[in-house]
């Protein structure tokens, strides 16, 4: 895509000071986890993090749409370890838990160099909460 051709924002569309770029959006009332693994390595650490989220593009046939958030340097981190935050997105609190404790279970649990610390849940995109432009 060429700087010609790029989706710029609307003129005038602003949402709490963010320019707005004018394409097609649709959302749904979702509930969201935050969890972040480390290991003994970055390597590791971005490895168990893409196992986690695999076959988790959709919520369409699809238990959760998961993806790496970003990498947590070992200052960041809990235990002084490098590591990945992910979200992982879901339409009830029930499929989310499920869901999250099958992919700990099989990804993350199993392997002996990696950790699952302190998972901050997040309320996200409730209908009240919903922004009108």
């Amino acid at each position: 895509m060429t700087e010609a051709t790029a989706i710029q924002p609307a003129p005038n569309l602003m949402c709490q000071g963010v320019p707005v770029a004018d394409t097609f959006a649709e959302a749904f009332p979702i509930v969201g986890a935050r969890l972040v693994i480390t290991a003994a390595s970055e390597d590791w650490a971005r490895t168990a993090g893409a196992e986690f989220c695999g076959f988790a593009s959709s919520v369409i046939a699809c238990d959760v749409e998961a993806a790496v958030e970003r990498a947590v340097s070992p200052a960041e981190s809990p235990d002084g370890r490098p590591g990945v935050s992910v979200l992982v997105f879901a339409f009830s609190r029930e499929g989310l838990s499920k869901s999250v404790a099958a992919r700990v279970g099989q990804c993350i649990l199993r392997q002996q160099l990696l950790v699952l610390l302190q998972p901050w849940h997040v309320r996200i995109a409730e209908e009240r909460d919903a922004v009108r432009l």
